[in-house]
């Protein structure tokens, strides 16, 4: 652990103050050719950036939801279109039934910060599934697809699974070489180096078995290229200007805070003493930062203690200008929202933000001009109608759905959710229940989510409603349930249930509004009109390595029976 490293928690200036103190529902671009952090206030942790021209190119991780890894689009940085997906069935593309309706056993596991590059007339994105899972890559001649998912191999030709590794990233070398960067989180958390094979998909000093061993540190497998860092991951690395540059996070203090920091070599291995390179296993040292240690800290925290730790730097296409896309870490009921910072380099040295009290360490920078001015608002989360054939790509599935149990043809102009029986649950049935959807929670002043719900196809045992929940500990529900008495509207906070009156329509309309702090309340229509508050308050959760998610499930707890139709999903932030 870096002891040496103790000014990171600095007094802030009144622009860091700023920083915390803003108006959460002016966020994004402004409208007046600023725009204002966080970018996405919204989950779209470990974020990767590709820039294709005057294109830019997002991914982030998505753990157990489905599709996975989210792929977005942007001319300038701040304003985001939902595109599309990498893997589309993930038991199939990822040959993990963990990720199925019928097993659904990756909650705070799953996807891990994918890198996404362009080589060789190809798109790839590199990416593990944590926890006993694979190293894989991805590859397509077009960024919507189609993906061919590959599971990667060792030097012995055997299929990289079963492991606990994360964070990969390639580099192709002007000199042919090709390089693969991840961590092996535990006890030697730090970056390792692997050659990587001319096709991308083979690891020319791996083995499987040495690879899946708790001790990686001292088996030899790979090279342990920064060996100081102590609970590295976020591997990002690049090379500019002959310099091999080496991003990741890395834990400070006694509270382990994580820092986005910087290493930097004329050498991929380094540099020993006498002046000589280091080699495969025999790596040297790093260059000496201006801040007096081999690590360049890039980005203070905010004065409230949130940390910029995982993201991607990129360039405009003038190559003059720089950002930092990081997602801000640590966890909150919007799991780990998107900023954007202006990224200088000084004598080599990329800083992030603003170095307002002069330590050679930059801080947060809340209100920036637009990377490009004059372009179109957009976001990548919003309502649906429900009228075209397929489903948005907004959309995520809480595990892989079971196909033949929703559809958009069946009555057009509605999603149909078909009920079929949770897996076995003792804690409550929600978290094992398929063919769940939703999309990711934006965290504003006020954010409101209505459905409108028709419920003549439900049957005995099903409830189906209007749900918020995290990464698979805590979720609070409002719906309608049946049994052999009739239909009754139904709150539900984990194990705490609400029941309430007997609805004798066939519409009913849900509503979500959860304030600046966030506090849910839920509401009931029977006409559309006048809401009805129901249930006690929620507030939102950070769990699972995932923020909130607001969404509508339909399930059976007694058979297979039972359908609700959505006309229409609204949502304002």
């Amino acid at each position: 652990m870096k002891k040496n490293v103790c000014a990171l928690l600095v007094a802030c200036s009144l622009n860091i103050m700023a920083f915390a103190q803003h108006n959460s529902q002016s966020w994004g671009d402004l409208g007046n050719g600023k725009f204002r952090n966080q970018i996405l206030p919204a989950d779209y942790c470990d974020p990767d950036v590709l820039r294709m021209g005057k294109d830019y190119y997002l991914i982030s991780s998505t753990f157990q939801f489905s599709p996975g890894i989210v792929i977005m689009h942007s001319n300038d940085l701040v304003n985001w279109t939902t595109i599309g997906s990498v893997v589309k069935n993930l038991p199939l593309e990822l040959k993990d039934n963990r990720f199925d309706y019928t097993v659904m056993d990756h909650y705070s596991k799953g996807i891990y910060a994918p890198s996404l590059k362009y080589h060789h007339k190809q798109f790839w994105v590199y990416f593990t599934t944590y926890n006993k899972g694979g190293i894989y890559v991805a590859t397509a001649s077009k960024i919507t697809g189609p993906w061919k998912v590959e599971l990667m191999k060792d030097k012995n030709g055997k299929e990289l699974f079963g492991l606990n590794w994360d964070d990969p990233c390639p580099l192709w070398d002007d000199d042919g070489k090709n390089y693969l960067l991840a961590s092996h989180p535990g006890s030697n958390w730090y970056p390792i180096l692997f050659q990587l094979s001319a096709d991308g998909k083979q690891l020319l000093d791996g083995e499987v078995e040495k690879m899946a061993a708790e001790k990686i540190g001292t088996i030899g497998t790979g090279t342990h290229i920064y060996p100081k860092a102590t609970w590295g991951e976020g591997n990002k690395i690049f090379k500019k200007d002959g310099y091999y540059y080496l991003f990741h996070n890395e834990c400070f203090g006694k509270d382990y805070d994580r820092r986005a920091v910087m290493i930097r070599s004329k050498n991929i291995y380094g540099t020993h003493a006498d002046g000589k390179a280091g080699s495969p296993g025999n790596p040297g040292k790093y260059d000496v930062s201006p801040q007096g240690t081999s690590t360049y800290v890039m980005v203070q925290p905010d004065s409230t203690g949130g940390r910029f730790d995982q993201g991607s730097i990129i360039d405009d296409p003038t190559g003059k200008k720089w950002y930092f896309l990081t997602h801000q870490g640590g966890g909150t009921n919007n799991g780990r929202p998107i900023s954007l910072l202006p990224v200088k380099w000084i004598d080599g040295w990329p800083m992030a933000g603003n170095d307002y009290n002069h330590d050679g360490i930059g801080e947060p920078v809340w209100e920036l001009p637009m990377p490009v001015v004059g372009g179109k608002k957009s976001f990548p989360q919003g309502s649906d109608e429900f009228n075209h054939p397929q489903l948005h790509p907004q959309w995520m599935w809480n595990y892989q759905p079971r196909s033949d149990k929703w559809s958009l043809s069946e009555r057009k102009g509605f999603l149909r959710l078909y009920a079929f029986k949770p897996l076995p649950n003792n804690y409550n049935p929600f978290f094992k229940a398929g063919n769940t959807i939703g999309q990711r929670y934006v965290k504003s002043d006020s954010v409101t989510a209505t459905i409108k719900m028709e419920i003549s196809g439900m049957e005995n045992g099903q409830e189906a409603g209007l749900a918020h929940y995290n990464g698979g500990s805590d979720y609070a529900s409002i719906g309608i349930i049946q049994n052999e008495k009739g239909r009754f509207l139904k709150f539900t906070e984990n194990w705490k249930i609400n029941l309430g009156i007997a609805i004798n329509s066939n519409t009913i309309w849900l509503k979500s509004i959860v304030n600046n702090k966030g506090i849910n309340q839920y509401y009931y229509s029977i006409n559309g009109v006048d809401f009805i508050p129901f249930g006690p308050t929620y507030t939102l959760k950070w769990g699972g390595y995932r923020g909130d998610n607001i969404g509508m499930y339909s399930f059976n707890n007694q058979n297979e029976s039972g359908f609700v139709d959505i006309d229409w999903f609204h949502y304002q932030f």
